[in-house]
């Protein structure tokens, strides 16, 4: 029996010794060789569109981009973005710098599988370097261990016990120095893309402007003079008095007497001994 290669599909050609034909060559030889790594974006796309913004505030051509390796010793974080580097994903992303260290937001990782964190961890901070976020490396926080002791069956075996441990390992990023609306869209992104068995828990700081003290107390002063203003005075309020006695005593002529109960009500007459 003839064994043949499992990458190629036996042909009749190649079965009776003949020569295989050109396209089959081609074949075979693009899945040997590696294809050769673009560089450029008319190499990514096949074509470039005309783009709206020619220059870039940071002096690089638009047209030009992605910039070519190699890059620089003492590079930039705009040359590093602007450049192509092979395999960037699996180094760790830059490290924006911190401009005055305020926590914005945190999150936590839970998972039972400790590489599919782990990887899934190294995608949220390449993210959140793609949004600009100083965020801080991967820091572990203690796991959770559970155990469990049961009878390892209910006749022969009950007198035997079994145990059954579940660990939940987790680590954390906490993010600085970041525009609200970028770290929602950073949670947003994560939880579009998250990894099944890995569990996120997001806490997010939101700080109140400059002065909303002052607002604040200006807000209820305003509220405290609205509400004496519509509380009557003692005059108002002994005048008003007075007028229901008077009514009620039929002092005030005809026009105040009481109504006369209605028919569906009986009166009750207190009988003197």
């Amino acid at each position: 029996m003839r064994l043949h290669h499992p990458c190629r599909v036996p042909t009749t050609r190649s079965v009776f010794g003949e020569d295989p034909p050109r396209s089959e060559q081609v074949l075979h030889a693009s899945i040997l060789a590696p294809p050769k790594v673009a560089s450029t974006s008319r190499e990514l796309f096949g074509s470039v569109e005309k783009a709206t913004l020619q220059t870039l505030p940071n002096g690089f051509d638009t047209r030009k981009l992605p910039l070519p390796g190699p890059l620089p010793e003492d590079f930039t974080e705009i040359e590093y973005a602007s450049t192509v580097v092979h395999g960037r994903s699996i180094h760790r992303p830059f490290r924006h710098p911190r401009t005055h260290s305020y926590p914005v937001a945190q999150i936590q990782f839970r998972s039972h599988d400790i590489l599919n964190m782990n990887l899934f961890v190294h995608f949220a901070t390449h993210a959140a370097y793609s949004l600009g976020i100083p965020c801080s490396r991967m820091y572990s926080l203690p796991t959770q261990r559970s155990l469990w002791t049961v009878v390892r069956a209910p006749f022969a075996g009950k007198k035997s016990q079994e145990n059954f441990e579940r660990k939940v390992h987790r680590r954390g990023l906490k993010a600085f120095d970041a525009d609200p609306a970028v770290v929602e869209l950073w949670f947003k992104y994560l939880q579009r893309h998250a990894m099944g068995g890995v569990g996120m828990r997001c806490v997010r700081w939101e700080r109140m402007p400059l002065g909303v003290g002052q607002k604040l107390d200006t807000e209820v002063r305003d509220t405290l003079n609205r509400s004496k203003q519509a509380v009557p005075s003692k005059s108002r309020i002994k005048s008003l008095g007075d007028k229901i006695v008077r009514v009620e005593q039929g002092l005030n002529g005809g026009a105040g007497r009481a109504p006369p109960p209605p028919d569906n009500i009986k009166t009750v007459e207190t009988l003197e001994a």
